[in-house]
């Protein structure tokens, strides 16, 4: 009789909690980035008015690559809010594993390459890139982390860096709709440059947030 009482006045004023919903966090991000995208081209323009094309193949391996990463990073991201058993979560793995290919690609590129190094880089359209894809990636970061902290996941730095995986990934391909240049070393500079350190702050900032 006594232990029911102890339980009883443990579990009184108790509020039930509703179940966090991937689904909600995966559309929100969705919405986000279509949103940065339109706000992009809004303000720079869409990639086809300066010599490129939405249809070509770079373009659409670029946007698919990061769609990949972005979404298996957004699902571990989100499946880490509700920790369970026997359920890693290691497909941002590969997926970051085969986007690696792009930079390594880029420098066998730029070594071998004919073009001069500073011809190809495009520095003010790469310094634009970096402010749009990780402002709008920090802006996703936010949202992402405001989600994460009604969850309770195990390993915060891991979920921290998945976020800023996730959220870089996407702010790129927001800005991807304006970028009109296909050359794998700016691709591969910049792009690269944007999402690691998205991933980096994601790493570094997040788990301060989330920690429970």
């Amino acid at each position: 009789m006594g232990n029911k009482l102890d339980l009883d006045a443990m579990t009184d004023g108790l509020i039930p909690v509703r179940p966090l919903s991937p689904a909600f966090i995966h559309v929100v991000a969705i919405a986000l980035t279509i949103g940065g995208g339109a706000f992009v081209v809004a303000t720079l323009g869409f990639r086809d008015a300066f010599g490129a094309s939405g249809t070509d193949p770079e373009f659409l391996a670029r946007s698919a690559l990061l769609i990949v990463l972005a979404g298996a990073s957004l699902y571990s991201a989100a499946a880490m809010a509700r920790p369970q058993v026997g359920s890693p979560h290691k497909g941002w793995r590969w997926a970051l594993g085969a986007a690696l290919v792009v930079p390594v690609a880029a420098l066998i590129a730029a070594l071998v390459g004919q073009t001069p190094l500073a011809d190809r880089l495009h520095m003010n359209n790469g310094i634009e890139c970096l402010a749009y894809s990780i402002g709008i990636g920090l802006l996703l970061g936010t949202v992402l982390t405001g989600w994460l902290r009604r969850g309770a996941p195990t390993s915060p730095e891991r979920a921290g860096t998945v976020t800023g995986l996730a959220a870089g990934s996407l702010g790129a391909l927001a800005y991807s709709m304006h970028c009109p240049h296909n050359d794998i070393v700016y691709i591969g500079l910049w792009y690269t440059l944007a999402i690691a350190t998205t991933t980096l702050l994601g790493r570094l900032i997040i788990p301060r947030f989330i920690r429970w």
